[in-house]
């Protein structure tokens, strides 16, 4: 049985896949480039860059599943999946525990200005202390924008920093009810903090509408989805003064360009979607991949976390 990889997975996955099924790896994320056996292929397995859509899915007569090795499934098309009866294997909350602290990190980063601090040292200004401008992360008020397991870790960790935390969700009201509740306590918050995914509905979310109902000087962090934020207004922000910091491991285009000027304001700091790529966590999501991709092509359970149903 053929799986066909359009980005790699951790060794010892990679390794597991290898020993029972045929690999056939893309020599980039956009397989429909490249002259591949995609007749022979019952599996496709790709992380964040690889598209699988339904152009791949019908040059692949004998797909049996299709699989994201992560959370988000925005790069993948779930509707024709569903439609030709693919199964859609992810692995949620497997990566909760890094991206929540990789969330912090950049909060901490922000009001602490950690990096900018050793960069002066770096640079043999050790006066940069007469100047510093940091603050305690005590007492200030964040919104947590998306209750699902990663949200409600950061929520957890900013509780221990003694910080005021407003939980700010779709509850039953769906995404109306969200925006309505973060349009009503956005004056009151010093940062906001993005856990969602990216839908048509949640596309540039955080617009200059949101950013003027907000604090001036608020912090913006984002650890989700690039689309979430509309990265020109986001950069209006810093320059005026209305947003002091943002915050981000992901970009609406990824790889973002060199001379992207949000990148290079000095008052923002992005990282390359790498929050969930601690070791033990970038393994474990790997071989839950590969163990639930290979139980589907064996005819075996896969295990029910693993299956995407459809559900929100």
């Amino acid at each position: 049985m053929s799986v066909l990889m359009l980005e790699t997975l951790d060794q010892s996955a990679m390794d597991k896949l290898d020993r029972l099924h045929d690999l056939v790896m893309s020599p980039d994320p956009n397989a429909r480039n490249h002259d591949l056996p995609f007749n022979d292929v019952e599996a496709i397995v790709t992380r964040g860059l690889g598209h699988i859509d339904a152009q791949l899915m019908a040059a692949c007569p004998k797909l049996k599943v299709i699989a994201r090795a992560g959370a988000g499934l925005n790069n993948l098309d779930l509707d024709t999946a569903k439609a030709k009866g693919i199964e859609v294997v992810f692995a949620p909350g497997l990566n909760a525990a890094a991206v929540a602290e990789h969330t912090l990190m950049l909060i901490l980063n922000c009001f602490r200005q950690g990096p900018r601090a050793s960069r002066e040292v770096k640079r043999g200004n050790w006066n940069y202390r007469d100047t510093y401008e940091g603050d305690d992360l005590r007492g200030k008020s964040v919104g947590i924008v998306g209750s699902g397991n990663i949200g409600r870790r950061v929520a957890d960790l900013c509780r221990a920093f003694s910080m005021n935390v407003t939980m700010i969700s779709r509850e039953d009201g769906g995404h109306d009810h969200l925006i309505k509740q973060l349009s009503s306590v956005a004056s009151s918050l010093d940062l906001i903090s993005l856990h969602l995914p990216l839908t048509d509905e949640t596309d540039r979310m955080i617009n200059a509408d949101i950013i003027r109902l907000c604090k001036k000087g608020v912090v913006l962090i984002n650890t989700s989805r690039g689309g979430l934020i509309d990265e020109d207004k986001i950069l209006d922000g810093l320059n005026s003064g209305a947003i002091s910091f943002y915050a981000a491991d992901v970009m609406a285009e990824q790889p973002p360009k060199k001379t992207n000027p949000l990148i290079a304001h000095e008052n923002c700091a992005v990282t390359p979607h790498m929050a969930s790529l601690t070791k033990e966590t970038w393994a474990e999501t790997s071989n839950f991949i590969a163990d639930n991709v290979s139980a589907i092509l064996q005819s075996k359970q896969p295990a029910p976390l693993s299956i995407y149903s459809g559900a929100a």
